[in-house]
Order: C-alpha cells, then sequence, then structure tokens
C-alpha cells in the first residue's frame, strides 16, 4: 500500500513539476536597446573625437597662413676705437624685414590635408557607435543567456529537491521500491545542479561587470554608478533587428562599400594623394623676399648723409640633382598602393565575416526550430514515458532523472541558441552598417 502511495506523490511531483520555463517578474528590466543607448551616450570617446576634429580644423586653417615676417634691428659698421656713430659713413642703423613664400601650392595643399584628417572623424565616430552597438548587445546576451539559465533552473530545484525528500523517505521507510544508488543518484543530481547554478552565477557577474563598463558615465555621481552595476535583464527572448531580404540579397564586395571602415581607407587614399601633391611642390623654387632700410648719421660738417634702402629676393630650388625630391615622390606614391591595399584586405575581411556570421545566424535559426517543433516535445514525453514505466514497475528510476535532466538541458540549450543567433545578427548589424560620404 504504501509502495502505491510513494509511487504516486513520486507521479505527482515530477508530472505536475514538469520543467518550468515561465519569465519571473523583474522590476526595471534593463532591455537591450536601453543598454545600448545608454553605453552611446556614456561613450566619451565620441567627445573626443569631436574635439580632434575641431582641432584639426583649427589646424588646417592656420597651415593655409603665410609664415610670419621676419624682422631685424642692426647697429651696422660701427667704429671700434671711438663707438661713434656720425665718424664713418658706412655705419648705419638698420631694419630689415623678410618674408618666405612657400613653394607652389604648398600652403593649399597643407590646409587641405587637416581638412582631410578632420573630414575622417565622424567617419571614425560611425565605425566606432556601430562597434558599441555589437559589443554592447553581446555582452547584454551573454548576461542574458546566464540570467535566464539561472531563472530556468531556479524554477525546477525545488522539482529535484522534492524528488530527493521523496526518495529519501521511501528509503528510509524500507515499504518502497527505492534503492540506495536511487538515493544517492537524487542527490547527486541535485549537488550537480547546484554547480551548474553557481557557474552561471559567476558567469553572469562577469558579463554584467563587463557591460557596466560600457554603461558607466564618469559625469555622474557615485550612487547613480553603483546603481548602473546592479543590472536586471527582461526574460522575454530579445529579437535585434533582422533583414532577412538583406542577407539574401548580398552577393558580392560592393554592399559594404559604404561601411564606415571602408569609407575611412578611402579617405586615407584621398590623404595619401594629398602626401604626392606635397613631395611634388618641393620640385618648385622657394622664394624669399627682403628689404631694409639703413639710417646714417650726420658727417663732420655736420651734413646729413643720405640714408640708404635695399631690397633683395632669394630663391630655393634643386638646380644639380632632384633624386631627393624623386624619392619622397615615390615613397608617397607607395604609401597610396599601401593603403589601397589595405582596403582590399578589409573589404576580404568584411565579406568573410558577413559569410561568417550568416551561417552562424542561419544555423542557430535551424537548430532553434528544430528545438521548439520537435526536440523540445520528444524530450517532455520521453520524460513522461520514464515515469509512467517508473510508476508501473517497468522502468528505472535512473532514467527518470536523466530523462528530465536532458529536458532541462534542453531547455538551457535553447536559451543559448537564442542568445547565439542573436549575438551573429549584432555582428551581421555592425557589417551592414552604412555611411554616406560625409559619414552620415
Amino acid at each position: 500500500m504504501y509502495l502505491f502511495k510513494s509511487s504516486g506523490a513520486l507521479l505527482c511531483l515530477i508530472g505536475t513539476g514538469a520543467l518550468a520555463y515561465l519569465p519571473a517578474v523583474q522590476a526595471a528590466p534593463l532591455t537591450l536597446e536601453d543598454a545600448v543607448n545608454r553605453a552611446l551616450a556614456s561613450d566619451t570617446w565620441i567627445k573626443t573625437s569631436q574635439f580632434n576634429e575641431s582641432s584639426q580644423r583649427s589646424m588646417g586653417d592656420a597651415a593655409g597662413r603665410l609664415p610670419d615676417p621676419r624682422f631685424n634691428l642692426a647697429l651696422a659698421n660701427m667704429p671700434s676705437d671711438t663707438l661713434d656713430f656720425n665718424q664713418e659713413p658706412m655705419t648705419q642703423l638698420v631694419f630689415g624685414v623678410s618674408q618666405m613664400i612657400p613653394r607652389g601650392d604648398t600652403l593649399e595643399l597643407n590646409s587641405s590635408k587637416f581638412a582631410q584628417q578632420a573630414d575622417m572623424q565622424p567617419l571614425l565616430r560611425e565605425e566606432r557607435k556601430a562597434r558599441v552597438r555589437m559589443e554592447v548587445s553581446q555582452l547584454w546576451l551573454d548576461a542574458w543567456q546566464a540570467q535566464r539559465s539561472i531563472d530556468l533552473i531556479d524554477d525546477n530545484r525545488a522539482l529535484f529537491e522534492q524528488l530527493v525528500d521523496v526518495t529519501t523517505s521511501s528509503y528510509v521507510s524500507a515499504l518502497g521500491r527505492t534503492r540506495q544508488q536511487d538515493l544517492i543518484r537524487a542527490q547527486l543530481e541535485l549537488t550537480q545542479l547546484e554547480n551548474r547554478l553557481s557557474r552561471l552565477q559567476q558567469q553572469r557577474d562577469m558579463a554584467s561587470a563587463k557591460l557596466s563598463e560600457w554603461l558607466l558615465n564618469v559625469e555622474t555621481d557615485d550612487a547613480e554608478i553603483s546603481a548602473s552595476t546592479a543590472l536586471e535583464f527582461p526574460t522575454a527572448t530579445p529579437q535585434l533587428a533582422s533583414s532577412e531580404t538583406a542577407l539574401e540579397q548580398i552577393t558580392n564586395a560592393r554592399r559594404f562599400i559604404g561601411h564606415p571602415s571602408i569609407q575611412l581607407f578611402d579617405r586615407q587614399i584621398e590623404l595619401s594623394r594629398t602626401d604626392v601633391d606635397l613631395a611634388e611642390q618641393k620640385y618648385k623654387p622657394q622664394w624669399g623676399l627682403s628689404a631694409s632700410y639703413g639710417y646714417r648719421g650726420d658727417d663732420a660738417m655736420g651734413s646729413d648723409r643720405a640714408d640708404l634702402m635695399s631690397v633683395g629676393v632669394s630663391v630655393e630650388m634643386p638646380l644639380f640633382s632632384t633624386r631627393k625630391q624623386d624619392s619622397e615622390v615615390d615613397a608617397a606614391s607607395s604609401r597610396v598602393e599601401a593603403v589601397r591595399t589595405e582596403r582590399l584586405l578589409k573589404l576580404r575581411q568584411l565579406v568573410s565575416a558577413f559569410d561568417n556570421a550568416k551561417a552562424g545566424y542561419l544555423n542557430a535559426s535551424d537548430r532553434i526550430a528544430l528545438y521548439q517543433q520537435q526536440l523540445l516535445p520528444q524530450s517532455h514525453e520521453a520524460a513522461e514515458a520514464a515515469l509512467n514505466a517508473y510508476t508501473s514497475d517497468d522502468g528505472d528510476f535512473a532514467e527518470v532523472v536523466r530523462a528530465r535532466i536532458s529536458e532541462l538541458d534542453n531547455h538551457l540549450a535553447l536559451i543559448e541558441l537564442s542568445a547565439q543567433q542573436q549575438k551573429q545578427l549584432a555582428q551581421i548589424n555592425y557589417l551592414l552598417t552604412s555611411v554616406d560620404s560625409e559619414g552620415r
């Protein structure tokens, strides 16, 4: 009679305690969108880039100006024996000014070079924002996966605790057919469940700590920083913006030409061409203009001496050999080709990364469908069948435990696959980021 009651209690316990996959209520959860927005708002690198852009534009304005004129004042040809300014007709007080004129279009090209460097900053910011979205999304998904797994195990831990209690009561009473190995197996599975829970909590804490680094705002006070580290996550499976049509239409590398990193290489090529133009200016002469006025004292008779005025022109240019200039032009031209090669390599990397992410996303989607449509229902049916066989004296207790653990593992695997699918999609969204030539 007691055997029937114990088996019935076990049937009720395991049957009604089938793996729960119910969302737990949490207050003020940190959604994926909230995390990304907070990370972007807290990213001080963006402000650094804006300051760099302003600095480069100011430097470009300065680089386009003529160098400052040079003034000089000299007391020339003073007699050393008497130090009499009026003694010698060659003695004079000379005031002079000189101005250098850079070669060719050097001023304009220098200004253009700084402007080109400044124009790269908006592209750098767009690439940074896209990368922040990807990295924060992946960190958030790591933390979400760990938290959802913890919630699932917490929801089902009571089942295994009660399973240990039932097997212990049945074994101690010596009236049921529970064996010592059944009791040990139930206790072992509960211990392993606790160990898995501890490992998941560590993973969640590590992922949350990494995520908090992106969410902290250095301009807030300590209370706000402390509060931001207490992260909570919604229980619903996240869904990033997906463009299935775009995934199907991308067949060549042209789709990635608008990516900020490729646009940056295009700007670097333009910058390198400017360096070539600057090197070519060194074939041209550099002019210098000078003028001076010499004041002379009176002669011995008290008559005024005529003051002296001088004007001059100087020129600096390659006359006997242009080997130095040729080498500088060759070096600048080689740099253009090097940047073009780097651009091609980056384009190939983007295409390869997209193909890998797309394959991973589609594979995860197929496996999620397999779990939802077949594995989860089948594992639940297998667990029920093992329980029915055990209560009918036609099965083994160990098989009941294995079936329940297998069902739990399948639910945990589905959570992991959901996170992996969205992480691949986050990378795809980064790779498909596109901006125009103005960095917008």
